[in-house]
């Protein structure tokens, strides 16, 4: 055995030193901070690192400009080797930079210098306990099921529910719906997580939807540095409207693999008990008010929640509906 053992560290040592890994899509893509210098100053800025697929990379790039207005930047990335290496326009300048430890850094024209730094946002209502009379369709302990339904299949079989670390459920073959339907006005909690398909352009990344009551889809995708057609990102009312303030530097949707938040306020309008005909939606993304008491196209009526299977493993819990006095 010894033998065998030192034999095993002479063909290590003649094969030289092991090389290191390139760094995993998962820790390079994400939200950046950082600061810019130049020969005008610093300029702060924050930045979306997306994962392009094929060891590709896109950063797009926020910041404060003159007069009050926000330049936009993109720079391109690629894996080498062991590093990810960046380059592109700023402004008018040329930048070159690469990925390390959490960290971008880079030289710009004129000895200018660039450093960012990875950071995690968590929405502000992440983890928001149910109020008294909620009712809960799915909680954050993976347990308890009683106020949702899955699809039946052809043969009339339900999907297996498929739980996941932390509690959450792996949205089912099929979608799910709430047991119960709602036709007045209320508030609405809904967590998601989109998965990294990094190969995939706007309808194949992480794609699900919440329909509200009245039977309109609130898009969920991943939507993070990637646009496609209207109403389809996340967010968007589906095929209609998109958030506002929406394009690929969006500040609403967080990257894939991070929980993201939808808060909704249904508003529905009613004469002798019944739902008269006009809905008014409000929706905060992580926080961020995405549609202000829109009307929508579709007429209120008696609906339940449903969540879409669309063959991609987005994650969802901590989902509650709070009914409003009319």
């Amino acid at each position: 055995m010894r033998g065998m053992a030192w034999m095993v560290l002479v063909l290590t040592g003649l094969a030289g030193p092991a090389l290191a890994a390139a760094p995993s899509e998962e820790a390079v893509q994400g939200l950046y901070e950082g600061v810019r210098k130049d020969a005008a100053g610093g300029h702060r800025f924050e930045a979306r690192v997306v994962a392009w697929g094929d060891a590709a990379y896109k950063i797009f790039i926020r910041e404060q400009a003159a007069g009050g207005q926000v330049a936009k930047s993109t720079l391109d990335g690629k894996t080498e080797g062991d590093a990810v290496r960046f380059a592109g326009k700023i402004g008018d300048g040329d930048w070159t930079a690469a990925y390390a430890d959490g960290a971008i850094k880079g030289a710009g024209p004129g000895g200018g210098a660039i450093e960012m730094k990875r950071v995690i946002r968590t929405p502000p209502t992440l983890g928001a306990k149910p109020p008294a009379g909620a009712v809960v369709i799915l909680g954050m302990d993976g347990k308890n099921f009683d106020e949702a339904v899955k699809r039946k299949d052809k043969e009339g079989k339900e999907p297996e529910w498929t739980i996941v670390q932390g509690g959450a459920i792996v949205v089912p073959k099929g979608g799910f719906t709430s047991k119960r339907t709602f036709d007045g006005s209320l508030k609405f909690h809904v967590e998601f997580k989109c998965p990294l398909r990094s190969k995939e352009r706007g309808q194949g990344r992480g794609n699900s939807g919440v329909f509200v009551p009245n039977g309109q889809e609130i898009q969920v995708l991943d939507s993070f540095g990637m646009t496609t057609y209207t109403g389809g990102g996340c967010g968007g009312l589906y095929k209609y409207k998109d958030p506002d303030a929406f394009d690929e530097f969006s500040l609403a949707s967080l990257p894939p693999l991070e929980w993201q938040t939808y808060d909704i306020e249904y508003k529905v309008e009613k004469k002798g008990g019944k739902p008269t005909g006009k809905v008014f939606l409000t929706v905060y993304h992580n926080g961020s008010k995405i549609h202000d008491n829109h009307e929508m196209q579709k007429p209120a009526k008696a609906g339940a929640f449903s969540f879409q299977d669309h063959g991609n493993p987005v994650e969802y819990r901590n989902i509650w509906v709070q009914p409003l006095p009319d």
